[in-house]
């Protein structure tokens, strides 16, 4: 009976850790470090809630098994692999106020320096991400995304 436990926590151990611990490369830190130097704007949680208040769109730019783990209410899905080549369709309106947010940031100030690259004017990446936002005890939601880029108000 013990065995099957140490295997079975085992086995839980594996699937967390491939599923939500992302080891950097050096590729990836060049590249948050690059993104960083393109003067992206951060928010905090507390500025996030005003602009949402505000008719701000939430970007979660996470991995699908992210996103229906858990996301911020009424964020659209919008991977990063894919939107810097749907932006244009996604995201019509570049005047529109963009919360970009990943797991703790990285990703999210990629996004948000590739957003300001395609003409994108007020896009804002939450600082510290999804997890920032639920350690602040703010609200989730879990479930399928309505689809990527769906959603978005014109």
């Amino acid at each position: 009976m013990r065995g099957g436990r140490v295997t079975l926590l085992v086995g839980l151990v594996i699937l967390f850790l491939t599923n939500y611990v992302f080891a950097a490369t050096p590729l990836s830190e060049e590249r948050v470090k690059e993104a960083k130097q393109c003067g992206i704007q951060e928010i905090d949680i507390s500025g996030a809630k005003q602009l949402i208040k505000k008719g701000a769109i939430l970007l979660d730019v996470r991995e699908y098994t992210e996103y229906t783990a858990g996301h911020l209410p009424d964020a659209l899905w919008t991977p990063r692999g894919l939107i810097d080549f749907r932006a244009y369709e996604w995201l019509p309106d570049k005047e529109k106020i963009y919360i970009v947010y990943c797991k703790s940031g990285a990703r999210g100030t990629i996004v948000t320096c590739d957003l300001k690259k395609l003409g994108y004017k007020n896009v804002y990446n939450l600082k510290g991400g999804y997890d920032a936002w639920v350690n602040a005890g703010e609200p989730v939601e879990k479930g399928e995304p309505q689809g990527m880029g769906k959603g978005i108000k014109k």
